[in-house]
């Protein structure tokens, strides 16, 4: 690793830079599945990587159910399955968005009819 102020090369443990003494950002800023998934299995998940890892239709579709959609992406990101989770997430992100859309124009024509004419 690299210190940001002065370019000199210290380890990646380091808090501090021994050349220039200002404080190095240690954080990680990315998130790896991986990662996630050992962490996971550390506190007691049993996660697998499913090698069959597919969305279903079925299970897309309904996951258009916002909470069911929500309990399904969570269980697909468990499992091991984070193709299938990620097609969960979509289907209720996009269900939420056509709700939210179909009640503007719902209320904006209701509105409109309801205005008084001058």
């Amino acid at each position: 690793m690299r210190c940001p102020n002065c370019g000199a090369s210290i380890s990646d443990a380091e808090e501090k830079c021994p050349y220039c003494d200002s404080y190095l950002d240690t954080k990680k800023t990315t998130v790896n599945i991986e990662d996630m998934q050992d962490k996971l299995r550390n506190i007691g998940f049993p996660i697998k990587n499913d090698p069959n890892d597919k969305p279903n239709i079925l299970m897309v579709l309904i996951s258009l159910f916002m909470p069911i959609g929500v309990m399904m992406f969570i269980i697909n990101i468990l499992s091991g399955r984070p193709k299938s989770a990620i097609a969960c997430f979509m289907a209720v992100f996009s269900g939420t968005f056509i709700i939210v859309f179909c009640m503007i124009v719902f209320n904006f024509f209701s509105m409109s009819r309801s205005m008084p004419y001058f």
